[in-house]
């Protein structure tokens, strides 16, 4: 009975029958191989409680899809996947991908119980010894992981996370410190909204409002770019120090789709002001230009500050919330999509290289010099191609990014030909061929390259990025899982393959996500409704003037589902 709520849908209405056909899959499974008969099996101890810990009854969307084939049913599948694919191939696709999808549960489930053993109510775990870690001090796991714990269909956890966040998550009397605005909207922010944009439960609104109220604190008067730090309980902000006046243009560029949904679904305008002022700013600071500096100089009316011109670290989500901003309000404002075109155009004639030995990658350029690295974080930009194709108006997009998207992700996957499994956190290609420093030889498990994998996918239906999503959780599962949960790595690309201890929040909210969206249906997430913040966190798309916010406002009621539309 715990486990029937993870079960997932069959056609089958006796549970005694469902477990007896899914068990005996299991039993298939072990004997040809596919699971090793160990009696502990990657952390399942099955003398335990076999329906409690294989999350999900492992194999049973698999043997749910064989009754469909049986019966003569017919799954729907995007008609764009049919254009490329055979339904049999689809068919065969979708019935490995949910084993897959099981093992994206289990792994989940071991992370989870690590951190809710170990460290609940804390920011983060260390993985290995299991005890807890501050940053915040605001719950941080909790509330990123949640709307991933939905989409996983843990909701007996999701539920549990629900009343932390009623009973436990207060910002008034929060012991905080300074700590980056940009990282706390991304996260903590972006993590409420998103389990309001799933479950509709007005509770995370509430909690998401009281966050943003704080938040806007990062603005001093009269200026156009928020503080880079605020301490949310005192309500204040301020500038690092060593930065002076300046301001990372991705981390000033990135509060916009969290803020304006906020505004939106309370509708109160206050924060998509402050968020578009910043926006505002940095479009007037780089007027006709695709590419902009990674920094900008000054908080009132800024300017470019330097020359380096990247799609990684302090560049890269300004990019992605441009063309999102667009999809966010429907399409309905052209100049972020004329903006985001001339980026893209910009980057293809100035940073798009091959290497000697093959691979399509994005550089860097500083001083008007080509940088020739590329980074994890910029694996992103492959996905944001996909979705600017498939999204935006026939025509607006050349189709040849297609291609560039398919080779950056190919790239990203190759990242993982390591030792561990595991990708590093930079690549160089100065010598002209793919090289890993030992500086960069360091992973903290991000998301990124299966981020691409995953927007390949759903436009495509290609099961190729399954297999490779599939590798990199084995990698995962090979070399990063502790007693705990998942760790990061100090150096991934020798035989000492030291650990670190830590597991950034995003892993659960990111890294796992992805992994599993990508093994599950389409569907699940339709990128026609939603888009996801840069710490994959779904918010729902509306028209402005048209759609009212759905059911979950703050006058509904404080617990369940919401019923009342603002």
């Amino acid at each position: 009975a715990r486990s029937h709520q993870r079960l997932p849908y069959c056609p089958v209405a006796d549970l005694s029958f469902r477990v007896g056909a899914c068990t005996a899959m299991l039993s298939t499974m072990i004997f040809a191989g596919r699971i090793p008969a160990d009696p502990f099996f990657v952390g399942v101890h099955l003398e335990k409680d076999p329906l409690e810990n294989v999350t999900g009854i492992s194999a049973g969307s698999a043997w749910q899809a064989e009754v469909e084939r049986e019966q003569g049913w017919q799954h729907s599948y995007p008609s764009r996947w049919l254009q490329r694919h055979s339904r049999q191939d689809l068919d065969d696709s979708r019935a490995k991908s949910a084993l897959w999808a099981e093992e994206v549960k289990e792994a989940m489930s071991h992370a989870w119980n690590g951190y809710r053993q170990t460290a609940w109510g804390y920011d983060q775990v260390h993985p290995k010894r299991g005890k807890p870690n501050t940053w915040f001090n605001l719950g941080l796991s909790i509330v990123e992981t949640m709307d991933t714990l939905w989409l996983l269909g843990f909701r007996q956890e999701f539920d549990e996370a629900q009343r932390w966040v009623e009973e436990h998550l207060t910002f008034e009397r929060a012991k905080t410190k300074p700590d980056s605005f940009f990282e706390a909207t991304i996260r903590l922010l972006g993590g409420l909204l998103g389990a309001h944009s799933l479950s509709l439960r007005p509770i995370f609104l509430q909690r998401a409002k009281e966050l943003g109220d704080r938040l806007i604190s990062a603005w001093p008067p009269d200026a156009d770019l928020p503080n880079s730090q605020v301490d949310i309980g005192a309500n204040l902000s301020s500038h690092i120090g060593w930065r002076g006046r300046s301001f990372s243009t991705a981390e000033v560029g990135s509060c916009q789709l969290e803020f304006r949904y906020l505004s939106h679904h309370t509708g109160d305008p206050t924060y998509a002001i402050f968020a578009d002022r910043a926006f505002n700013a940095i479009l007037q600071a780089t007027p006709d230009k695709g590419l902009v500096s990674a920094n900008l100089l000054g908080n009132t009316r800024p300017v470019e500050q330097g020359s380096t011109i990247t799609l990684g670290a302090h560049g890269d989500s300004y990019y992605e919330y441009l063309v999102k901003q667009y999809l966010q309000t429907s399409q309905t404002e052209p100049r972020f999509l004329e903006r985001w075109k001339l980026a893209m155009q910009e980057m293809m004639s100035r940073l798009v290289h091959r290497s000697s030995d093959g691979y399509l990658y994005v550089a860097k350029e500083h001083d008007g010099n080509i940088v020739h690295e590329f980074d994890h974080l910029s694996c992103f930009i492959a996905g944001m191609l996909m979705q600017g194709l498939h999204e935006l108006p026939v025509g607006e997009v050349p189709q040849g990014y297609m291609e560039v998207a398919a080779e950056i992700t190919e790239t990203c996957h190759a990242m993982y030909d390591t030792t561990s499994g595991l990708a590093p956190e930079i690549i160089d290609f100065s010598s002209g061929q793919k090289v890993i420093k030992p500086k960069d030889a360091f992973s903290l498990l991000r998301p990124e390259a299966v981020e691409a994998m995953y927007y390949m996918w759903y436009y495509t239906g290609d099961h190729i990025y399954r297999e490779w999503a599939h590798s990199v959780l084995e990698g995962l599962n090979r070399s990063a899982r502790t007693t705990h949960g998942y760790s990061s790595m100090e150096q991934i690309n020798s035989i000492e393959q030291k650990m670190t201890d830590s597991c950034e929040s995003f892993f659960y909210a990111e890294t796992l996500k992805y992994l599993y969206l990508i093994q599950a249906d389409p569907e699940l997430v339709p990128l026609d409704k939603f888009v996801f913040n840069t710490e994959a966190h779904p918010l729902r798309i509306w028209r402005p003037g048209v759609d009212a916010p759905p059911s979950g406002g703050l006058r509904a009621s404080a617990s369940g589902e919401g019923t009342e539309t603002r």
